[in-house]
């Protein structure tokens, strides 16, 4: 069996390679309610991520799943259940963005700032 993760299979991965691409400020009490359930019930969902080959070895962009990635920080772990998803770093983002709108209401400034972020993406490749 090999160390690198293939696109679809889910396996615990080092929270020290993990990178988040689009981060997120979280309610406290909303984020101490993920801590607890997670240490008394165990993470239900594994977080997503999309593999990247770096000359230091293989690295991997959150797609979704940021809050469960601090509170397994926060509890003390050092790798995590994640399933993993072949994509472009630019269709990462905006998935990653897509769920968090669906997910929670944003502020109109986060979601400008994030529009703002992807344009400059797409404006940058042309």
């Amino acid at each position: 069996m090999t160390d690198k993760l293939s696109a679809g299979e889910i396996r615990m991965i080092p929270l020290d390679r993990v990178d988040v691409l689009n981060p997120r400020q979280r309610n406290a009490k909303v984020f101490g309610d993920i801590v607890g359930n997670i240490k008394a019930l165990g993470l239900k969902k594994p977080i997503t991520v999309t593999p990247r080959t770096t000359d230091a070895g293989e690295r991997f962009l959150l797609v979704c799943g940021e809050g469960r990635l601090t509170a397994f920080r926060n509890l003390g772990e050092t790798e995590i259940p994640a399933l993993a998803i072949d994509v472009s770093d630019e269709d990462a983002f905006l998935m990653s963005l897509a769920e968090n709108i669906a997910r929670r209401q944003c502020r109109p400034l986060e979601i400008l700032g994030c529009s703002r972020i992807s344009y400059g993406k797409q404006a940058c490749r042309r």
